[in-house]
Formats: C-alpha cells, structure tokens, sequence
C-alpha cells in the first residue's frame, strides 16, 4: 500500500506540473506588446504596428481578423463618456445660449449669454409637445437666465445611448469601458488613466485608449480579456 507521505509527495509534484503547464501555455500563447507608457498582453498571432501622430501616437494591434486602433499621449480621452459624465459637462447649455442671442452682436466667450442649470431630470412622455421640441429628449434641464427660469430638453448622442458604458478603477487608475448593446454594431473600447489631481483635466492628462469596431460575441469577449490586462508599466 501506498503510504500517505508518498501520496502527498505525489499530490505535489501533480500541481506543480499543472501549474508549470499553466504558465507554459500562457507565456507561449500570450505576449507582451508596449503602448507608449503601458503594457497590453495578447495572442502571439497579434503583431502591433506603431503610428506617430501630431500629439500623440497611435498603432494597429491586429491578427486581421480582429483589429485594434490604439492612441496613447495626452489628448486621449476621446472615448464616449458616460451618460452621467455628458450631462455634468453641460454641452446642451451651448445650444440653449442661441434663444437669447441677439443680432448684430459678434460674440465671444466674454460676452456669451450666462446660463446657469438649475437642474436635471429624466424625461417622460408628458414633456413631449406638439412641435416636438422636447420630443426624443433623454433629459430636461431647468436653467436660469437673468433670474428667469426656462426648461431644455437634452438629447444623449447615439453612441452614448447604444452603448453599456462603466467606468471603475484599477491599480490605482482610472478606467472606462464600453460595450454596444446586445444587436448592434459599435465599438468595444477600454480608456484607461493615471486619476486626476485637484484641477487637472483629462484632456491633459497622458492615457490610452484602444477599441474595435463591429466584433462578434467570442470576438468582443477576447477583447475584454485582452483589456484586463492592460496596465501601467
């Protein structure tokens, strides 16, 4: 009979050479490829081909079947905010400054109407009129002009709106994340950053983004494999 010391020794060596194996096919099927400042791992048949930009530089991680733009520097926050982030930076605030603009004036930004967003809220379907002005609104805002208070109605973009968008943190860094909805065609993409300091802005911020367009279900989830890799070197 066996004895248990020989059985241990046996159940030993069985998962170190599990886990040698492990760490053999991951290291032969998987490589490391450098993005400016950080590191991606993917598929050995993925090559990457680097691009230099004007303010900051891209590539093309592909195994032409599934391609991946990248562009990393500075001015790289160009992936779709999040609904809540949209609304916070207040964009629909430059068309509502056109109802009080006046002919004749030639305006800048020291002279734009003020507009202060008092508010915003859900639409629902008894906001929608019979000119449609706030038909199709995702949100109405109640501002304020001169001390007089008038609604608009907020209109999320398309990509936006057909996009599961989440953003979360990792090793200490800022990341966002989308994904179309279930039926259509757009892109699964990963930001990712350094978190902002006390007045600093995204837009000057050094980050990475990389997506691909119109992937299939096993494409889109070796894509947000290949993602949870990305890091900081």
């Amino acid at each position: 009979m066996m004895s248990m010391k020989f059985k241990k020794m046996s159940n030993y060596r069985i998962v170190f050479i599990l886990m040698l194996l492990i760490c053999s096919c991951k290291s032969n099927n998987w490589k490391t490829v450098e993005l400016g400042r950080f590191l991606l791992d993917v598929p050995q048949n993925f090559n990457f081909k680097h691009q230099v930009g004007i303010d900051s530089e891209g590539g093309v991680i592909t195994n032409d079947t599934i391609i991946f733009f990248t562009n990393y520097g500075r001015y790289t926050d160009t992936l779709f905010p999040t609904p809540q982030q949209y609304l916070a930076r207040h964009y629909f605030v430059n068309d509502a400054q056109g109802q009080f603009m006046k002919a004749g004036i030639v305006y800048d930004n020291n002279n734009y109407p003020k507009i202060e967003v008092i508010s915003i809220r859900p639409a629902t379907a008894k906001d929608s009129d019979k000119i449609h002005f706030y038909g199709g609104a995702d949100y109405i805002a109640t501002c304020r002009h001169k001390n007089k208070e008038f609604k608009w109605p907020i209109r999320l973009p398309i990509d936006i709106k057909k996009h599961t968008i989440k953003e979360d943190s990792v090793n200490h860094m800022y990341r966002r994340i989308a994904v179309p909805h279930q039926g259509y065609k757009g892109m699964t993409a990963i930001y990712l950053r350094d978190k902002l300091k006390a007045g600093e802005s995204s837009y000057d911020c050094y980050a990475i983004v990389i997506g691909a367009d119109s992937l299939t279900a096993k494409q889109q989830a070796l894509a947000l494999k290949i993602y949870n890799t990305l890091r900081h070197k």
